[in-house]
Formats: C-alpha cells, sequence, structure tokens
C-alpha cells in the first residue's frame, strides 16, 4: 500500500479578468490538500483520490458587483476511485474508474477505460485511455436559500433580466494513446496523441463582454469544440548524476487556437538520498478567432469571448524541486518528501505562484510461512 500526502498553494494575480469583460482583477488563491492512496494486491491494484480546493477569488466576487474589493470564498471537493488489473502473461493491464467533483457552480462526473500492452521484451509499450465528462454548470447547491440544488445558471448581476441559455450540461470525451520505444540503456523515445470532443455549454455564464458602441452581453461561443494534441518526449540519462526529461506538444482546436510548447526538467541526484529538479517551459498560442478585447466586438458578431486564456500569448514557467529519500527496509516506512515551487509569467500581464510538499510512505505486507 502507498500512501501520498500533498499539499498545494496557488496565487495568480493580473488585471484582464473575463468576468468584468477582459479588464479587472484576476486576483485568485488556492488551498488545495489531497490524499492518494494506492492498494496492490497480487495482479489487482486499486486506487482512492481525494482531495479539496479552498478558493478565493476577488475576480469571482464582481459577478454580483461590477466594483468591488470584496474576495467570494469557494470550496471544490472532489473523489476519484480507480481499478487495474493486469494479465502478466500477455504483458497486459486493463484499467477502469470514476470520479466525480463538486463546487457551487459546477458538477463533474467522471468515467475512464485503460489499456496497456507491452511488448515481450518490454522494450515498447502502447497504451489507450478514452474518458467521459459529464458536467453540471448550474449553481445553487452550496446555497440554503436555493434549498442545496442547483436549479439556475448564474449571470451577471446586471444580465439576469433574461434566460442567455437553454442548456447547463456540457459533455466531454477524450481518447488519449500513447507508444514509448526504449532505444537504449540511457534513452527512451515517447509519443503521445490526444483527441477530445466537447459539446453543450461550452460558455462561461458569468463572463462578461462589452462590444463597439459599449453595449454589454454574456460571452456566447460554439456549443461543439475539437481538440487535438500532439506530443513527443524524450528521456535521457546522460551518466552519473543527471537525468533530462525533454517534452515537445503541438496543439489545434476548432476555435482557431493554435500552440506549442516546449519544456525540460532536470533530475540532478547530489547523492543517493537528495536530488533536484529545475525546470522550464515554453508556451506560445494563437489566440481564437472569438475573441476580441474589451469593447472592441461588433455588434453583429455571432460568438464572442474577452477571455485571455483564448486570445494570442506567450508563457513561461520555471521550477525547482527539491526532494529527500532515505533508505529503508521496514514493514511500515518513510519513502520519500519532496517540495516543488513554480513560477508563471504571461505575456497577457498575468503572474502565478505555485508551491507543493508531497510525503510518500509505503506499506509492505511480509508473507507468513504456513504452519505444517
Amino acid at each position: 500500500t502507498e500512501i501520498e500526502i500533498l499539499y498545494n498553494h496557488y496565487l495568480q494575480d493580473g488585471n484582464k479578468s473575463p468576468i468584468t469583460g477582459g479588464e479587472g482583477t484576476q486576483k485568485l488563491s488556492v488551498y488545495g490538500p489531497s490524499t492518494n492512496v494506492n492498494r496492490t494486491v497480487g495482479k489487482n491494484k486499486w486506487n482512492l483520490n481525494i482531495g479539496a480546493d479552498i478558493i478565493t477569488s476577488a475576480s469571482t466576487d464582481n459577478i454580483d458587483y461590477v466594483v468591488s474589493s470584496a474576495s467570494l470564498h469557494d470550496t471544490r471537493g472532489y473523489v476519484n476511485a480507480g481499478y487495474a488489473r493486469e494479465i502478466e502473461e500477455k504483458k497486459l493491464t486493463i484499467s477502469g474508474g470514476s470520479g466525480v467533483s463538486l463546487e457551487s457552480e459546477y458538477l463533474s462526473i467522471s468515467q475512464y477505460l485503460g489499456l496497456t500492452k507491452e511488448s515481450k521484451d518490454e522494450m515498447r509499450n502502447f497504451s489507450l485511455k478514452l474518458q467521459a465528462y459529464n458536467d453540471d454548470l448550474r449553481w445553487g447547491r452550496f446555497s440554503k436559500r436555493n434549498g442545496y440544488k442547483a436549479n439556475q445558471l448564474i449571470y451577471p448581476q446586471e444580465l439576469r433580466n433574461q434566460e442567455w441559455f437553454d442548456v447547463y450540461k456540457r459533455y466531454s470525451f477524450q481518447a488519449n494513446m500513447g507508444y514509448t520505444q526504449i532505444l537504449d540503456k540511457r534513452n527512451v523515445l515517447g509519443i503521445f496523441l490526444v483527441s477530445a470532443l466537447q459539446s453543450g455549454l461550452l460558455s462561461t455564464p458569468f463572463h462578461r463582454v462589452y462590444f463597439e458602441d459599449n453595449s454589454l452581453a454574456v460571452e456566447k461561443l460554439p456549443n461543439r469544440r475539437y481538440k487535438n494534441s500532439l506530443g513527443l518526449k524524450w528521456n535521457r540519462f546522460t551518466g552519473g548524476k543527471f537525468i533530462l526529461k525533454n517534452a515537445l506538444n503541438g496543439y489545434v482546436d476548432n476555435f482557431g487556437i493554435a500552440a506549442f510548447s516546449l519544456q525540460n526538467e532536470t533530475i540532478v541526484k547530489l547523492n543517493y538520498k537528495w536530488s533536484i529538479t529545475p525546470n522550464a517551459r515554453l508556451y506560445v498560442q494563437r489566440g481564437s478567432r472569438y475573441f476580441a478585447p474589451k469593447s472592441e466586438h461588433q455588434t453583429d458578431a455571432e460568438f464572442y469571448t474577452s477571455d485571455y486564456d483564448l486570445s494570442d500569448f506567450k508563457a513561461v514557467t520555471i521550477g525547482l524541486g527539491v526532494r529527500y529519500r532515505p533508505i529503508a527496509e521496514k514493514r511500515t516506512w518513510f519513502k520519500s518528501i519532496a517540495l516543488r515551487y513554480f513560477h508563471y509569467r504571461q505575456s497577457t500581464g498575468l503572474r502565478a505562484h505555485a508551491l507543493s510538499l508531497t510525503a510518500d510512505f509505503k506499506y509492505k505486507n511480509r508473507q507468513r510461512g504456513k504452519k505444517k
């Protein structure tokens, strides 16, 4: 049995909030504790992941107040469970699972099925994972006034004079395919393809959009979205104390977004107990055809958004991790502890910091000899 305890702390700030039409505070804090438990018995493996995000967002508070210095507190809780069965003689592993995520204006139920096939010489590996999500975007689950029932979409305060959407569900389907090849003792190469389809309410109901004539509406996006990404990964052990983990990814969708990223993480083994992991990532995106800044949308546009996540931008992430892993052979023992920090900087002005602390524990059952 392996137990992972994680605490993640995320902070961001910026001035391009889509909630207030592409201008306004993006200040956000997230405190995220979680626990992951993996249990292996013979060829059977069980997994349980439980966690929560405690969110404080000044921008979300502006759903009700166009100008406000107060912050809104929200909480997201989630549970995911999975099972995997290894068929050793066929070098095959079959897996499946389900999960649920809940917050005030969002309920997501997910399922997945997975298949992993290894070659007889253990030099090649193929994986396939199919995922499905059923999301309900109605608000009211944590409201006593609403009887703790989700019964409405939440719109900006001054736009609640009409129902902007007649759907409240979002469906997502995703296929993840991967192939890895061990080239030699020092190099492993992988190629990964992800294809996804989303349908239903893809707009965010509480995002404002201002037009050229200063009129106001709720964000409107198509009700169907196709996404495709291709990734290449190359891990190399250089000998001695260094392992290089490199990744190159490309992305396109039918909203007109195209992007690529380049990433490196270098594992530096200081000794048999300590290691550090400096890392960096560059991301470049061409924005959606439906995006325009505040007050620049034409009044006759069919679809429109001022969400800068869908705009042209460049982003850089740099980080550093430290890991301590003692050597122990006890029945119940501490496996490792890791501290990681990331700084994210976007050309739109968004800045973010993330700090995570992970502790791993492992419990090993000893087989008892049978009495004769």
